[in-house]
């Protein structure tokens, strides 16, 4: 879908090579326009939303508490 976007193909040629290809949606529906044009809508924003975040080490805090030596390690 996205390579037939990117070749400059409208959403009603892209829902009809789909219908011709046989291809529909995971849930064994036909695609028609709206839909490719909400699915396309929602990757996007996910590809935004994605692309906004920042990872860092300076993020990270390490505690180290001190353990007691008569003690064996525990977890609680």
């Amino acid at each position: 879908m996205l390579r037939l976007r990117e070749k400059g193909y409208t959403y009603p040629e892209i829902v009809s090579n789909l219908k011709d290809r046989g291809i529909r949606s995971r849930r064994n529906k036909e695609y028609y326009k709206n839909l490719l044009v909400n699915m396309m809508w929602k990757y996007r924003r996910k590809l935004e939303r994605e692309s906004k975040k920042k990872y860092s080490i300076e993020n990270i805090r390490i505690d180290v508490n001190k353990v007691n030596k008569d003690k064996k390690y525990s977890r609680f």
